[in-house]
């Protein structure tokens, strides 16, 4: 017997092969999980809040540095050499010390990201592992402008997993 008397030619049956394999596969956009969770969206009006907080300070102690400048620009010509380099070396000093508050509201900020970021990510790949064991699903992947050009939007299970996380993760 040929294919052909089947009905069944193997030009035929590649699609159909094709398409169940696509079935097995789905992608998972970590961006838009990180933005719109509810832990996300959370966390990240937690790190804006530490944030502001810590360029409050930075506002704060930049203004009375500057108003300390002005101070001895205003008063240079009546104080003595001593004094005016005593008062340029406490300049130097107050703005270092801002240069560090700086580095250290931006490592501590970066970290809490990160912490966030990896929590998060953590919990997204249990759920799709979860996911994709329920649909037999042999293959996730990250879908990023980096790794997929193009994937039809059927793929994406993107919506199916935040609306688990939010269930999950309260």
């Amino acid at each position: 017997m040929t294919a052909g008397v089947l009905g069944a030619s193997p030009v035929a049956a590649a699609p159909a092969a094709t398409l169940n394999a696509l079935k097995q596969v789905a992608l998972v956009d970590l961006q838009r999980c990180l933005l719109e969770t509810t832990q996300g969206t959370k966390g990240k009006k937690d790190l804006e809040s530490v944030f502001a907080k810590g360029q409050s300070q930075l506002d704060k102690k930049t203004e009375d540095l500057k108003k300390k400048y002005e101070d001895l620009m205003a008063k240079r010509a009546m104080l003595s050499d001593e004094e005016i380099a005593k008062r340029q070396q406490e300049l130097v000093v107050k703005d270092q010390e801002l240069q560090q508050l700086y580095a250290q509201l931006q490592e501590d900020v970066a970290t809490k990201e990160a912490q966030l970021t990896e929590k998060i990510y953590k919990n997204v790949a249990a759920l799709v592992k979860d996911i994709a064991a329920e649909e037999g699903l042999q293959i996730v992947l990250v879908r990023s402008p980096a790794t997929v050009l193009y994937a039809n939007p059927k793929l994406d299970i993107t919506n199916r997993v935040i609306v688990a996380y939010d269930k999950k993760h309260k």
